[in-house]
C-alpha cells in the first residue's frame, strides 16, 4: 500500500538538512502537537512541530524541549 500522506519541508537545527516529515498520530487527530524524528543525514534527535495555521512544519534540537520541561519541573517545586 502506497503512503499518500501529506509531506512537509522540515530543516534540521543541527545540520541544516532539507527532509521531509509527516504528521504524527497525535498530530494528525489534533490531541498535541508531538513529534519527533532523526535527521537522514546527521542522525540529530528532532522535535517536530506542526503549525496549523500557516500548515507548515518545523524542527527543533531534542535539547531544548529537555530544557523546557526541566524548567517547568523546578517551576512547580518551587510552588
Amino acid at each position: 500500500m502506497k503512503d499518500v500522506r501529506k509531506r512537509y519541508e522540515i530543516i534540521c537545527p543541527y545540520c541544516g538538512m532539507v527532509q521531509y516529515a509527516c504528521k504524527s498520530i497525535a498530530q494528525e487527530e489534533g490531541l498535541a502537537n508531538l513529534g519527533h524524528g532523526v535527521c537522514l543525514e546527521c542522525k540529530g534527535f528532532m522535535h517536530i512541530m506542526f503549525d496549523e495555521g500557516a500548515q507548515s512544519m518545523r524542527a527543533e534540537k531534542w535539547e531544548a524541549v529537555q530544557a523546557g520541561s526541566q524548567r517547568w519541573k523546578n517551576e512547580e517545586k518551587a510552588e
